[in-house]
């Protein structure tokens, strides 16, 4: 197929504008995983509502104090199934063990 310089402009700026649209989405991604990672906790806790919040769940992004909280994996007690949060509450379990996980270090 022979092309002339009309049908290669024609496709070099349709490539572009989808190069722009995807650059675009890539971007806006960007910046919505730095607003999550960027979060502050703000007031009282979600979750019980007595303590100040601490920290900012990465699942459901409520502000939780850290007694509601499980820190090494950054989600709160409500997103992690109940059974597994009464397991882990006041304990340091394996999480190795418990998570499927090998720790690099």
């Amino acid at each position: 197929m022979k092309h002339t310089d009309n049908t290669m402009n024609k496709e070099m700026q349709e490539w572009i504008r989808e190069t722009q649209k995807q650059s675009k989405k890539v971007s806006e991604q960007k910046e919505k995983d730095a607003e999550k990672q960027n979060k502050k906790p703000k007031g009282n806790c979600a979750i019980c509502g007595n303590r100040k919040a601490e920290a900012v769940c990465i699942k459901c992004n409520r502000s939780v104090c850290s007694s509601c909280y499980f820190k090494i994996i950054g989600v709160c007690k409500e997103c992690v199934p109940k059974d597994i949060a009464e397991k882990w509450e006041g304990k340091q379990p394996d999480w190795e063990k418990e998570l499927g996980v090998e720790w690099v270090g």
